[in-house]
């Protein structure tokens, strides 16, 4: 069986909690990903951030009307949100001998659009939903040259 370590995404686009929404969306918008893992100085994963997650963020700050809202002080005031306000910390991860195979069955089970690759809380590699659609589009040419 063919580990995830041979398709995973190992040169990854990371930010620590520190950083903010401002950095998220230029690091989105700058490389064209969807996902990025958000690290401490050792490079242990903390969580990640979706652009599901910019998405719902950024609904909740243009909903902000009342000053009991949790981000109305941020829409008056312009103060920047940082991402440790709303990475999601609780990550289904995979260690790299994982096969594709399983991987994929993780991906399709929990609904979720990537899985960070992690030994010894070390962030290694991350796999999306892409890699598994280049996957899928390899085997079926070669099945067609067969």
């Amino acid at each position: 069986m063919t580990s995830i370590a041979s398709i995973m995404t190992e040169y990854l686009f990371t930010l620590t909690a520190d950083e903010t929404l401002a950095d998220v969306k230029a690091l989105m918008a700058t490389h064209g990903i969807r996902h990025i893992p958000i690290i401490d100085e050792q490079k242990n994963l903390l969580g990640i951030v979706s652009q599901r997650d910019v998405l719902a963020i950024e609904d909740s700050i243009l909903q902000a009307e009342s000053p009991s809202d949790k981000y109305s002080n941020i829409v008056k005031f312009e103060i920047p949100i940082k991402i440790s306000e709303f990475y999601k910390s609780d990550v289904i991860t995979i260690p790299p001998q994982t096969t594709v195979h399983k991987a994929a069955l993780t991906l399709q089970k929990y609904k979720i659009g990537c899985l960070p690759v992690v030994a010894n809380g070390k962030l290694l590699g991350l796999v999306t939903d892409t890699d598994f659609v280049n996957v899928a589009i390899n085997l079926m040419e070669v099945m067609e040259m067969a």
